[in-house]
């Protein structure tokens, strides 16, 4: 029913609306002398369009004007000498008919303008309503941000990779504040080049090390593109972490290959390779939990040099 409301146009002026509604009316008496008579013996069946079209388009007064216009033209068709009082019954249930249609046309005008007028109020407030959690979120990763320079070296670890997560948050409201519609689906691709983007910004001054993303066309719901979008953001911060000494040049590459039936996502980098034991910590965890809230598996290998971590997802991911 969208269609229906961008169908109504926007006020015209007198001339045009009569001009438009004397125009269709036109038409049809033009096509009942085409029909040559198959229209009916009255061919009243020709003028309903205009005339609904008319109150629909317009107005009641484009309406009715349809309703004299074709009145009129059909008086003028018929044989009044001949079966007069049989006419004026015909003409006379035309036009109690033409009428009902002009106030159910306009009717139904009101009731599309009404749903135009919704539609640009919600795309109103959901502008605003954006344009409030952009603000919030830039608000909120600057208090940590605040934070963290005052606080200790362990807290401000922590602080950064909150941040980190926020962003991650803020990025896909971002996707979705640009996107056609409420329910459009995120493009992976497009979406995992960026927040790499973002990864590689937020080191680039303090550790030689690019982040690359390659990732084959997908889209999927906002919020299985946030779970994916975390996993990568807690992938990629543990290897800038932990595979790289001191100032060593490194590189980190994430993938994203779509297979019949699984989506396989993986984060590799040539650092010092996979700790064989560890005690997983919050992000690693958090991955944990992510994995299994979207049915895949994780698995880890050394590569030789680096290490190569593996999502491998359901296809159901993307639907």
């Amino acid at each position: 029913m969208e269609w229906l409301v961008h169908l109504i146009p926007r006020q015209q002026p007198l001339l045009v609306r009569y001009g438009a509604t004397a125009a269709m009316v036109a038409l049809a008496y033009a096509l009942r002398f085409a029909l040559q008579g198959r229209g009916g013996p009255y061919g009243f069946i020709l003028f309903i369009p205009p005339i609904l079209a008319a109150a629909i388009l317009f107005d009641r007064g484009s309406g009715f004007l349809a309703l004299a216009l074709s009145t009129i033209l059909s008086a003028i068709a018929l044989d009044w000498n001949q079966n007069a009082d049989v006419h004026i019954s015909a003409l006379a249930s035309f036009i109690v008919v033409g009428i009902l249609l002009v106030v159910l046309g306009e009717g139904f005008h009101r009731a599309l303008e009404r749903a135009q007028l919704a539609e640009r109020a919600k795309d109103l407030l959901l502008q605003e309503m954006s344009h409030r959690i952009k603000n919030t979120f830039a608000m909120i990763l600057s208090l940590i941000g605040l934070q963290a320079r005052q606080a200790q070296p362990d807290m401000r670890t922590a602080l950064d990779a909150m941040a980190r997560r926020v962003r991650v948050l803020a990025s896909i409201h971002d996707h979705l504040r640009t996107a056609p519609r409420e329910d459009h689906p995120v493009n992976l691709a497009q979406y995992l080049t960026e927040l790499g983007a973002s990864l590689q910004d937020s080191v680039r001054e303090l550790r030689p090390i690019t982040v690359l993303v390659k990732a084959q066309a997908a889209s999927t719901p906002a919020a299985k593109a946030l779970a994916i979008g975390l996993i990568v953001n807690e992938l990629v911060t543990n290897a800038l972490k932990h595979a790289f000494d001191g100032e060593r040049i490194g590189h980190i590459e994430v993938r994203l290959a779509c297979e019949a039936d699984q989506l396989e996502l993986s984060v590799s980098d040539n650092g010092r390779g996979c700790p064989e034991s560890s005690p997983k910590g919050l992000g690693r965890q958090l991955v944990d939990l992510l994995v299994a809230q979207l049915g895949g598996s994780l698995m880890s290998q050394n590569t030789e040099p680096g290490c190569r971590v593996s999502v491998l997802l359901p296809s159901t991911v993307t639907t």
